[in-house]
Order: structure tokens, then C-alpha cells, then sequence
């Protein structure tokens, strides 16, 4: 008995039916996802843009409703204080002599030295304690620089206050030096 082998032979050439649509879905799937990727990240975009632009325009009217036009300057409420600043440049204006004078003797309370009129009292373990009434303080001081820096420092006498605000030290009660009052007689 012959018996005959039949080959079941394919073609390499030839591409499968199943394996070309599998293919084919997947790019079709892949393209949409990219496309939804795509399309996400353009509405992201958009509504951080618009978000940001709706707080800068409320910022602005807040801002605008706020201030008061004194000039070239507007008025900004600061920690319970009106505060003069350019609206340009940002800057804030420079202190008049009247501004200067109310800052220094707020100033010249704080940073008192004097013994004039404290009152020991003698307490019933023996200690003696005085009421400072206010004076005798370290004040924490601070300022806008040109550059736009804050500079702060710890002032305790009434010179060092002067000489960090740039002020006349007899605006705060500060005796001036020697070499003081000579350097301001030869500006004059």
C-alpha cells in the first residue's frame, strides 16, 4: 500500500486576512487615542489660559476699585496703613517731612532711653522691679530698597533707627556725633 503524503505548504508572500485587520485596528485605535490625547491637552491649555485671564482682570478691577488717583500716585491699604505707589513703576513714594516726622516719633516712643520718672517697686520676696512704660525696646524695622529688595533690621537706639531710614537723627531724639554735625556743617 502506497501510501501518498500530501504537503500542505503556504506561501510566505502571502499575508494573512486576520493578521492584516488585527493590524489595521490597532493603528485606527492608536491614532484615535492620540488624537483624544491630542485634543485634551489643547482644552487644558485653553481653560488655564482663560482662568488665568479672569483672576488678572478681578485682580485688576479689585485693585482699581481700591485705589485712589493723589497725583502721579495711587493709594494702597497695607497692613491698616495707606501706602502712596506709582502705578507704573511700582515704586513707593518717598516719605514727605510730615511722613517722616510721624514715623520717627513713633519711633522716639519706642526707642526711649530715659530713666525719667520709672519708679522702683519693691516687691514682697525682696526683688525690685521697674515699669519700663514702653520704652527701653528693640524694634523690628524694614524697607523697600531701589531695587525693589526688602531690607529689615533690629534697631534698639534712636541713632540706629536714623542712620537705617536715612533720616535727621533730632527727628527721633538721637544726639548727633562729633563727626556728624561736622560732616552736616560742611553740606552746608
Amino acid at each position: 500500500m502506497k501510501h501518498k503524503i500530501r504537503s500542505r505548504s503556504r506561501s510566505k508572500s502571502k499575508s494573512h486576512p486576520k493578521t492584516t485587520k488585527r493590524f489595521r485596528r490597532r493603528q485606527l485605535l492608536m491614532i484615535v487615542c492620540a488624537v483624544a490625547f491630542v485634543a485634551i491637552a489643547a482644552i487644558t491649555v485653553i481653560s488655564r489660559q482663560r482662568a488665568i485671564a479672569k483672576q488678572s482682570t478681578a485682580a485688576e478691577a479689585s485693585v482699581a476699585a481700591a485705589h485712589k488717583p493723589a497725583g502721579s500716585f495711587v493709594t494702597v491699604k497695607v497692613a491698616g496703613r495707606d501706602v502712596q505707589v506709582d502705578p507704573q513703576t511700582g515704586q513707593i513714594k518717598p516719605l514727605s517731612s510730615q511722613e517722616a516726622q510721624q514715623m520717627a516719633e513713633g519711633l522716639k516712643k519706642m526707642l526711649n532711653r530715659s530713666t525719667d520718672g520709672l519708679e522702683p517697686v519693691k516687691e514682697a520676696d525682696g526683688s525690685i522691679s521697674l515699669d519700663l512704660q514702653g520704652r527701653f525696646k528693640n524694634v523690628a524695622v524694614a524697607r523697600v530698597n531701589q531695587d525693589g529688595s526688602i531690607e529689615q533690621s533690629c534697631v534698639d537706639t534712636p541713632e540706629a533707627a536714623a542712620n537705617f531710614f536715612g533720616i535727621d537723627p533730632q527727628l527721633v531724639g538721637a544726639q548727633r556725633t562729633p563727626q556728624q554735625q561736622s560732616a552736616q556743617k560742611k553740606a552746608q
